[in-house]
């Protein structure tokens, strides 16, 4: 059973030309809104910024494909599922296939992933799991991309931990949508 929001996302009377021009850019448009946005949109000076961080990242210097491996493992291991649903189709968007985002959402070795996507994986499991990324994992990570991408990957990491925190404690709403797509993938965070 999904919990009541802890802060309703604003409704279309309450948003600001900007979330509107934005909200009509992205999937659902303004029809069904991402709650992400009407919720965090609460404070506006905050969400601005964090637009710009959050963009940032998504249009990084980090392989697409692997950036979403990132997020999605990301949001299965810190509880994110508003970020889980909203994710998988673009991660089949940069080729990640049904198998993979089954795995990514449960057992790994399912797969059988390159190195470096098997160490940027690492990384977000040694995040969980003892808060850092570990001089093996670093090791590999390092022998495959840049100093610049090194830390855009770790900031990832951090970027969606946080986001998934914030996201699970404000108890924001996933759209229909997200909740059918979600419930089409097996595994990933509890609903």
């Amino acid at each position: 059973m999904a919990l009541a929001p802890r802060i309703e996302p604003l409704a279309p009377p309450a948003w600001d030309d900007r979330l509107a021009r934005l909200l009509a850019t992205t999937p659902g448009g303004t029809t069904e809104p991402m709650h992400i946005f009407t919720t965090l949109a609460h404070q506006p000076e905050l969400f601005r910024r964090w637009l710009g961080f959050g963009g940032a990242l998504l249009a990084g210097r980090l392989p697409g494909r692997l950036r979403e491996l990132v997020i999605l493992r990301t949001a299965y291991r810190f509880n994110g599922r508003y970020e889980w649903a909203h994710h998988i189709e673009l991660g089949a968007a940069q080729g990640i296939t049904a198998g993979e985002t089954a795995a990514l959402g449960g057992d790994l070795a399912l797969v059988e992933w390159d190195p470096l996507e098997r160490a940027a994986l690492s990384a977000v499991d040694e995040t969980a799991d003892l808060g850092e990324v570990g001089d093996a994992t670093w090791s590999t990570l390092s022998a495959g991309l840049d100093s610049a991408e090194l830390i855009e990957l770790v900031m990832l990491i951090a970027h969606y931990l946080m986001l998934s925190t914030v996201l699970r404690t404000l108890q924001v709403p996933l759209e229909p949508s997200a909740v059918a797509l979600a419930a089409s993938v097996p595994g990933g965070p509890p609903a």
